[in-house]
């Protein structure tokens, strides 16, 4: 019954009307609460169904527009929604049956039934259509879910089975058939057919789950692996718990099963890149070792030498400490190659920026290429553009990498006698900054396509150089300079090019984007001309007795005291007065980051990182803090002095 009234809506579809009254008066009879409408055609019917809401239609099928099973299959299409009893004077058997089978709740021949029969049938065929629909309802609910149901484990490859654990035969979902690479249906399955896919070594164990399962009520769960087809290995989880049928005739295992092959690769994955990253900090860190203790004793070197080449020497003197000096700027570019390599591996090559007298950088970096040059009976020229800057912001100790392989390669390729040319010029680029632009000539040596790949595809010179082929190893370890210097260009963000000249010889061609030099005006040979008192927190024994020579040769007027770590550092500065802190970073007890971290707790005084261990995370960090400069070791007595008395102008700024 409708559920926004008290009485039912019944609509009577009758051509005659004296029929149509005569069940409204039927109803009355019996005291039926209902609101009663007419139509005379079906079409007038339909078009009132529409209108209204109504909980029983009676149909006569033999309407004056439409007559016979055309009347039950029309209104089936059009208002099936609401119940329908036939009440009609054609008796015919196959049309009943077809009505029935159609939908409709009853059917009633004229004169063959008295109020009473109608009332009950009427409240019957209503009770029986409510109770239809939500049957339906929960029908095409269910469907729906179980639809989902079986999506969701298609998803996630997640299927159920069951198990008769007397004949262990098995019913799998389709799901299951799919994890075993089957189409569902296709077999029967049972306890033997799975076991045939475990590998032997976990079939014990698959076995003994299932007897242990099968012994209690409790939930049982493994993993282990499939194996399908002989290649294909698949990882799933299993569950299992025994029950008993309702019938109480059979004791089923039942359970599930999900494939978690993507799950194991997604974790074997993650930890192959976690050992990985594990071991490339573990190389980085080990590498950094390696520099600094390489780095700190030439710095010492460097400092040593300086001080040696400002006394009293005679020529003989003066040539053994110049060619000591090219030796040890030799020296320095094999470490860093050496250490630029084995950074490579791991993608760590990071630029180390700093200001650079662009003709002196030249000038040191010919002196060293001149001694391969002369050991090969060849020559080298650098002849540097007389419009270069002064200055330069770049990283010299890459830029000098660079250059020093590339001409060792035309070296080794060049003929006794040969001339090689290096020019070096700078030109605008974008954003402000410069390309220095360096060009190799040679006057012999062209290239082929083939050579150019080869010498310039550093991954496949540096597998090669290590792989079991002798022959290949011996000549890509030949170019392994090429092969660095291609990586530290890339790393630089430059560019690499090669080109025949016409007639003979070849050109390689480097461009670099570098940035002007922040200009400090300072007079040459400038020198403190006042009391200048400076800390040095440094704990390497050479660099505390040369860096100390350094600066006290300088000028009179500078005094250096030594700090042994920085806690020492902190406290000296603590407890004294001074212009100025040489900070090393790596040092035991308290390194120099946390030392000027406490320092900055409450003082301002200048302060310069000195470091064997160059980074640019590392200089961002000491900058960070309030540190004032960053120099990395090996340095140059004259770059020191330059950067104390930028410090010290600044500070007085």
């Amino acid at each position: 019954m409708n559920n926004r009234q008290t009485k039912a809506a019944i609509l009577s579809i009758d051509s005659a009307i004296a029929d149509a009254k005569l069940l409204e008066n039927s109803l009355m009879d019996v005291g039926f609460k209902f609101e009663f409408h007419h139509a005379t055609t079906l079409r007038d019917g339909l078009r009132l169904l529409t209108q209204l809401d109504f909980d029983l239609v009676l149909l006569d099928i033999q309407l004056d527009d439409v007559s016979g099973f055309k009347v039950i299959s029309q209104y089936m299409e059009q208002a099936s929604q609401v119940p329908v009893i036939v009440v009609t004077s054609l008796n015919n058997e196959i049309i009943i049956n077809q009505s029935v089978k159609a939908g409709i709740q009853d059917f009633l021949l004229k004169g063959q039934f008295d109020s009473k029969t109608l009332c009950r049938v009427a409240r019957f065929s209503m009770h029986r259509f409510l109770v239809q629909s939500k049957l339906e309802q929960t029908a095409r609910e269910f469907e729906s879910h179980k639809k989902r149901f079986l999506e969701a484990q298609k998803m996630a490859q997640f299927g159920t089975w069951e198990m008769d654990v007397v004949t262990n035969e098995m019913t799998w979902s389709d799901e299951v058939y799919r994890i075993f690479s089957f189409q569902p249906g296709s077999l029967t399955p049972t306890l033997s057919e799975y076991i045939n896919y475990v590998p032997s070594e976990e079939k014990d164990a698959v076995e003994s789950f299932f007897e242990d399962a099968g012994r209690d009520g409790e939930l049982h769960n493994i993993e282990h692996r499939i194996v399908l087809d002989a290649t294909i290995v698949r990882h799933v989880i299993v569950q299992a718990m025994v029950k008993m049928e309702e019938s109480g005739h059979r004791v089923m295992l039942v359970g599930s099963i999900q494939d978690i092959t993507e799950r194991k690769t997604s974790e074997r994955l993650l930890m192959e890149k976690a050992i990985s990253s594990q071991t490339a900090r573990i190389q980085e860190e080990v590498l950094a070792d390696l520099g600094f203790q390489i780095r700190t004793p030439l710095s010492s070197i460097v400092n040593l030498m300086f001080l040696l080449g400002n006394s009293e020497t005679s020529n003989q003197q003066d040539l053994l400490i110049t060619d000591l000096k090219t030796s040890v700027n030799d020296l320095s570019i094999s470490v860093n190659n050496l250490l630029n390599f084995s950074l490579m591996v791991t993608e760590n090559v990071k630029e180390e920026a700093e200001d650079i007298v662009l003709l002196e950088f030249l000038k040191g970096a010919e002196n060293v290429v001149k001694i391969k040059a002369d050991a090969s009976k060849m020559s080298v020229k650098f002849v540097p553009d007389k419009r270069l800057p002064e200055k330069i912001t770049a990283d010299p100790r890459k830029i000098t990498q660079i250059i020093f392989n590339l001409i060792e390669y035309v070296l080794r390729q060049g003929s006794e006698g040969e001339l090689i040319t290096v020019t070096a010029a700078c030109a605008p680029a974008l954003n402000d900054g410069l390309g220095l632009n360096i060009c190799i000539r040679t006057s012999s040596k062209q290239y082929n396509a083939n050579e150019l790949n080869e010498m310039t595809n550093a991954e496949s010179i540096i597998k090669k150089a290590f792989g079991e082929n002798k022959n290949e190893s011996v000549t890509a370890k030949r170019l392994m300079g090429m092969a660095i210097s291609t990586k530290l260009i890339n790393s630089l963000e430059g560019n690499l090019h090669f080109q025949n000249l016409e007639g003979s010889g070849s050109e390689i061609l480097v461009s670099i984007p570098v940035r002007p030099a922040k200009q400090v005006l300072l007079k040459a040979g400038a020198a403190p001309l006042a009391p200048m008192k400076i800390l040095m927190v440094e704990d390497h024994f050479l660099n505390q007795l040369a860096t100390k020579k350094v600066l006290t040769s300088w000028s009179n007027f500078v005094s250096v005291d030594i700090a042994e770590n920085g806690q020492i550092g902190f406290e000296a500065v603590r407890d004294n007065d001074y212009d100025l802190v040489l900070m090393d970073i790596q040092m035991p007890i308290m390194n120099g980051i946390d030392s000027a971290k406490k320092i900055r707790e409450f003082s301002q005084v200048p302060i310069i990182a000195l470091t064997a261990n160059s980074t640019k995370q590392e200089q961002e960090k000491c900058l960070e803090i309030g540190m004032n400069d960053y120099l990395s070791k090996p340095f140059k007595p004259l770059e020191l002095y330059e950067r104390i008395l930028a410090v010290m102008v600044l500070v007085e700024d």
